[in-house]
């Protein structure tokens, strides 16, 4: 903010439930700070049956734009006017930008995956990954694989019907990519063995974060051992048990976590908010801060 907070202060938020943990604020009050833009961003803790109120309240109270994280990145679409390419392929939005006809949705969820990826030199391009989770954070991640072209697909979760339903309703999508679903530690390892090693693995949930550090979806030494490059959308901690058994499975084996990915869906945020382009050192600036918080 470039004189603090007065009477012509322009809002941004994040709608989610719970918001605590967020580090959102630290992005885009230090990108207000950066442009000189008149602006600050706060985290509203909405209940799932307020949404809808929180929503159309923003509209009225002239909020510029939303971030929308769990659990509300899907049921947000019901209220609004339109979406863009990207929330449409996702099936989920986490972007609120207001305009003339209302809210208009946006995912930058899967521009911060595959920007993260660039910045770590990780290609999907004809690689095998595994997605661990079917939850509403996945849908962003499967479709960057499949957008890179990944080789092929397996989506692991506990709950085989959900990751079955994910692999139909994409690969309807994309015919290039095999995309396979498994529930089972002994069916995943299987299947990763009739490929050989070399897999991507990338943890989309929630098990590992902070308060309940030690968890990880997958405990077979097996699975570590098959993969060469992990990444955990997990921030907090900045080393999960997921990150560090991938680290263990095999000398070379490499694991990143979802700090990036945050600051990169951040930043395009932000971006579509003010129609302004951030440079590459803001960006790598506050990641860098963000690294020693």
């Amino acid at each position: 903010m470039s004189s603090g907070i007065n009477s012509s202060t322009m809002l941004m938020g994040l709608l989610g439930h719970p918001v605590g943990h967020s580090r959102s604020p630290f992005i885009h009050n230090s990108l207000s700070e950066h442009f000189g833009k008149d602006m600050v961003y706060l985290c509203f803790d909405v209940e799932p049956d307020e949404l809808a109120y929180a929503v159309r309240g923003g509209l009225a109270l002239g909020v510029k734009g939303f971030n929308v994280t769990v659990p509300h990145k899907q049921d947000v679409r019901l209220f609004l006017s339109g979406e863009d390419g990207d929330a449409k392929l996702v099936g989920a939005v986490n972007t609120l930008k207001r305009t003339e006809d209302g809210w208009y949705g946006y995912n930058t969820d899967l521009y911060g995956f595959m920007s993260a990826l660039r910045s770590d030199g990780i290609d999907l391009k004809g690689k095998n990954v595994v997605v661990l989770g079917a939850g509403g954070a996945s849908r962003a991640i499967i479709c960057a694989v499949l957008k890179s072209s990944a080789r092929k697909l397996v989506i692991f979760n506990r709950t085989y019907e959900k990751a079955k339903a994910l692999a139909d309703e994409f690969g309807d999508a994309y015919k290039d990519t095999e995309i396979t679903a498994f529930a089972t530690d002994a069916a995943l390892i299987a299947a990763m063995e009739n490929d050989g090693s070399g897999w991507i693995a990338v943890n989309t949930t929630s098990l590992g974060m902070y308060p309940k550090t030690g968890e990880k979806l997958v405990n077979d030494k097996k699975f570590y051992e098959l993969c060469d490059t992990g990444i955990d959308i997990i921030f907090n901690p900045a080393r999960t048990a997921f990150m560090e058994a991938i680290e263990a499975g095999k000398e070379g084996n490499h694991a990143y976590n979802g700090l990036k990915m945050l600051v990169y869906q951040g930043v395009r945020s932000y971006e579509i908010w003010n129609d302004v382009s951030v440079p590459d050192e803001v960006v790598k600036d506050i990641y860098m801060k963000m690294k020693d918080m």
